[in-house]
């Protein structure tokens, strides 16, 4: 057993190796909490507080949360190696509650939800249109409608060769429908593909998919096509970020 654990640490920090190496990509540590529907109001109280405390104790390290329809929260995290999976969160709060009151905080938390999990994305700036710079969360733009494209993972080359041309497409057309382009990362069970795109609200979301579509024309069902022979499944996600739960360390 102590062998397989070896060679289970070995193959984790290859595999994290390379992501953190990648050009152009920046790796986010994903945590989802499946919160009770009835609990809601509670979990945003707590996670409010935390938020505070981090500012209040000026953390280094930030996140932000999106919460989904389905009544997922999902905190994103920025990280730059392998080192940082293993660093510990929020040490300047913790030391000033002390372990004790620091561990009942995330008790709180702990009555909220039965199941949660973690799991690494990548941010790619290749593949992600933003012509007016790459912005995982624009100022008044808290909506957001995800979809995922679930592949073999024998198959991602040919995806990300096919989101290079619809990045093309965009481009060539002047698109005003930006978007961010995550790939599935080391703890996801599926290999999938993620577009990200934010809006004031989901009406304003819908006119300009619409106005975008016109604009793109044939050429994008085109790609559309081409692209979907090599996914599996689709799933949409629907939510909103949720600034007050959010915390961006200040620059200095």
């Amino acid at each position: 057993m102590k062998t397989i654990s070896k060679i289970l640490n070995v193959l984790a920090l290859m595999l994290l190796g390379a992501t953190f190496c990648t050009a152009q990509i920046q790796p986010y540590r994903i945590h989802v909490d499946h919160v009770y529907p009835s609990s809601s109001e509670e979990y945003e109280k707590i996670a409010e507080k935390l938020a505070d405390l981090a500012k209040d104790n000026k953390e280094e390290r930030g996140w932000h949360v999106l919460w989904t329809d389905d009544n997922r929260v999902i905190s994103m995290t920025p990280v730059s190696g392998w080192e940082d999976l293993g660093t510990e969160f929020m040490p300047n709060t913790r030391t000033k509650l002390g372990d004790e009151k620091f561990a009942e905080l995330f008790q709180e938390f702990d009555k909220h939800y039965d199941t949660h999990s973690d799991n690494i994305i990548m941010l790619s700036e290749k593949y992600s249109y933003m012509p007016t710079g790459l912005d995982i969360s624009p100022e008044g733009q808290n909506y957001r409608k995800n979809m995922i494209l679930y592949h073999k993972a024998r198959d991602r080359e040919k995806i990300i060769e096919i989101a290079g041309k619809f990045k093309e497409l965009y481009s060539k057309k002047g698109s005003t429908a930006h978007y961010r382009f995550y790939m599935s990362g080391f703890g996801n069970p599926e290999a999938y593909v993620l577009v990200s795109s934010s809006a004031e609200s989901r009406l304003e979301h819908a006119k300009r998919n619409e106005k975008n579509q016109k604009l793109l024309g044939e050429d994008a069902g085109k790609l559309w096509k081409e692209l979907t022979q090599y996914v599996t499944k689709i799933e949409h996600m629907e939510g909103n970020m949720m600034p007050k739960l959010s915390y961006v360390p200040t620059k200095s």
